[in-house]
């Protein structure tokens, strides 16, 4: 019986134990994720979400681009209201990273970016997908139990500080607690070493074999950032196939290190260190939306509480102690500083009333404690106004982030202009807010809550434990419809398990998006490249590529890469497919239409014809791409001095600006 509970322990504390605080963080991480996500969307709200754009609603809906797709954004149609609604997305991530309401944030923020997801399909990858999975998965964690405004909220609540003796009382309001045990915290876990096992074992091509991938992956002009560039031109070769055979070890030992059961702490750290490493690299080197980032927010979900205190360390240096004097009869003031004691998780902050000027250290007298906060820090040097703020925000975790400003010539005096303003209004501003003042009484405190009755005591603990069997329940569920969907997605596992969705699974994962195939440029590395090219004429007579500005260009060489962001690049290599033939015609209205949607009358196109340009990237050793003949994708009246004839026929010149 011992034994069989010592390793139930052993289990829970490495499989289904997370940490609140890096929970806490982790919902900060992904929020401005999904922000940063949702902004890009909102942008380009009218070419990929609107039916002035490359896929209606309409088109969307009855000739789907995928099984039993949903989506808010169905619902509307033009740019005003789709827009309304991603602003309305928009307010919900924010909410999300901020921890307001989070529970229900939670449920909201996964069903508007599986919306955002499943609306265009055109501009879907591998880590819109990560992103939908890591949203259901985490909608069953309290991720806002810390470091969040509803804990905030709650914390001021349960205990009204009234004194600085009350603020330097570290033990109240008690923490809540750290610990999260749960399910969930497994599937997590094996959802991460999931994607590195598939991943690396449909990595079986000949590219990755020799070494090459990772050259041919750098000479995707689509993606291939400025970094990647300077790589694929200044590193020699054999270093590029070290980079290769790299992130091929990388991801198939990652697995066994996520899940090896014993030094759990330097083990999730090693882990830490790769994936960072390798998502790191391929962020910096390419532009493939949000999957490098998702991935390394995944590993804050794994850290523990050893992190935590290793964290605190560096957070709570002596260095960053600050004293804080603050005027004891201003409600604000008061208020400030029980928001700052909360905001201080590594007990930075002693806080000390203007009313005993003999504890005043040298340099600071009533007259100035009077006029404004006053921040003494750890050798002793006084701050005052605008710069005492700023010393505050250099003693919290990340508060520089907000207040580097006041460091910056000019807007520092715009700060302390600011600071001066509220200082003077400072009686005002807390009668205005009831929170009392100089002669006007700070509101009575509420009296302690009566005790429960003992009935109620015990219905509380059965609803909990109702809530938690319910949660447990449902994340049973959603861990078997994953493994089924993994089995199913990826051809290592299906070709030898011959896996059977049920309707429910196929359902629910089409839905929401929710799909398991993990094999990012495998089994080879891409070979080809291409961009669309529209040879178009204005009404003017002029040759342009609305796309561009520029005139069109049909030379795929280029030393500089195509600049194209991840939704045009995906648009672009799906729309040359015959799949997509019947989705050209909304290409060919949004470019009829251009000119009217962005107030360029003069840039009206009277006739042009879209092309796909394709070449075969350049081997080691080579520079140059062999161009192939360019395909004509969609037309609108007749082009009679096509750009395109001469790489058609093959008598292009080799150099940029072919005739």
């Amino acid at each position: 019986m011992k034994a069989s509970s010592a390793v139930g322990d052993f289990l829970q504390a490495r499989y289904f134990t997370a940490d609140a605080r890096w929970l806490g963080i982790f919902r900060i991480g992904f929020g401005a994720l999904l922000v940063w996500d949702g902004g890009r969307r909102f942008e380009g709200a009218r070419e990929y979400y609107s039916n002035d754009g490359f896929l209606p609603n309409h088109f969307s809906l009855f000739r789907p681009m995928g099984d039993g797709v949903f989506s808010l954004l169905h619902a509307f149609s033009s740019v005003a209201e789709v827009r309304t609604v991603m602003a309305l997305m928009l307010a919900v991530f924010v909410s999300y990273t901020l921890g307001f309401c989070t529970r229900l944030m939670q449920v909201l923020a996964f069903v508007s970016i599986t919306s955002l997801d499943a609306r265009d399909l055109f501009v879907e990858n591998g880590g819109d997908v990560l992103v939908n999975l890591m949203a259901a998965i985490t909608m069953f964690l309290p991720l806002g139990r810390r470091f969040s405004v509803d804990a905030l909220l709650a914390s001021l609540r349960g205990y009204r500080e009234k004194s600085p003796q009350a603020l330097n009382d570290r033990m109240r309001p008690a923490a809540p607690g750290n610990n999260v045990v749960s399910l969930v915290v497994l599937v997590l876990f094996l959802q991460l070493a999931t994607i590195y096992f598939f991943n690396a074992m449909h990595k079986d091509g000949v590219g990755w074999k020799n070494g090459s991938a990772i050259w041919w992956f750098l000479q995707q002009n689509r993606i291939v950032t400025h970094l990647g560039i300077f790589i694929r031109e200044h590193v020699p070769y054999p270093f590029i196939r070290s980079f290769s055979y790299g992130a091929l070890g990388i991801e198939f030992s990652l697995p066994w290190i996520i899940l090896f059961p014993f030094f759990r702490t330097w083990f999730i750290r090693l882990a830490l260190l790769l994936g960072v490493g390798l998502h790191g690299g391929i962020a910096l080197t390419s532009r493939l939306g949000p999957f490098s980032y998702a991935m390394m927010l995944f590993y804050v979900l794994l850290l523990g509480a050893a992190d935590a205190r290793l964290a605190a360390r560096w957070f709570g240096r002596p260095s960053r102690k600050r004293t804080v004097i603050f005027d004891v009869d201003c409600g604000i003031c008061l208020f400030i500083c029980r928001l700052l004691k909360r905001l201080d998780p590594c007990e930075r902050l002693t806080f000390a009333g203007n009313d005993r000027p003999e504890a005043f250290p040298p340099g600071v007298d009533a007259a100035t404690a009077e006029r404004t906060v006053v921040v003494v820090d750890a050798a002793g040097k006084v701050y005052v106004e605008e710069r005492a703020v700023f010393e505050l925000a250099r003693a919290l975790p990340f508060g520089v982030l907000f207040f580097f400003w006041l460091r910056v010539p000019g807007l520092a005096e715009l700060g302390r202009a600011a600071y001066r303003a509220v200082a003077r209004n400072r009686v005002a501003i807390s009668g205005f807010f009831g929170l009392g003042a100089c002669g006007l009484g700070a509101p009575t405190e509420a009296a302690p809550a009566e005790a429960l009755p003992e009935h109620a005591g015990t219905w509380r603990a059965t609803r909990v434990g109702i809530y938690a069997l319910l949660r447990e329940s449902l994340v049973a569920v959603a861990f078997v419809m994953l493994v089924i969907q993994a089995g199913n997605d990826n051809q290592f596992a299906n070709r030898r398990l011959h896996v059977h969705r049920p309707d429910w699974v196929v359902r629910f994962v089409n839905t929401f998006r929710l799909l398991e195939g993990w094999g990012m440029f495998a089994p080879e590395p891409p070979y080809d490249d291409g961009h669309v090219v529209v040879d178009a004429r204005t009404k003017d007579g002029r040759k342009l590529d609305p796309f561009t500005g520029k005139v069109p260009d049909f030379d795929p060489y280029t030393r500089t890469g195509w600049g194209h962001e991840q939704f045009w690049c995906d648009y672009n290599n799906r729309i040359r497919f015959d799949f997509h033939v019947p989705n050209r015609q909304h290409l060919r209205e949004y470019l009829r239409h251009w000119h009217e949607y962005y107030g360029r009358p003069a840039d009206e196109l009277v006739s042009f014809d879209v092309w796909w340009v394709n070449d075969k990237p350049p081997p080691p050793g080579q520079e140059r791409p062999v161009p192939e003949p360019p395909q004509k994708l969609v037309s609108y009246g007749y082009v009679y001095d096509s750009l395109a004839t001469p790489w058609l026929n093959g008598a292009h010149g080799t150099g940029k600006g072919a005739p």
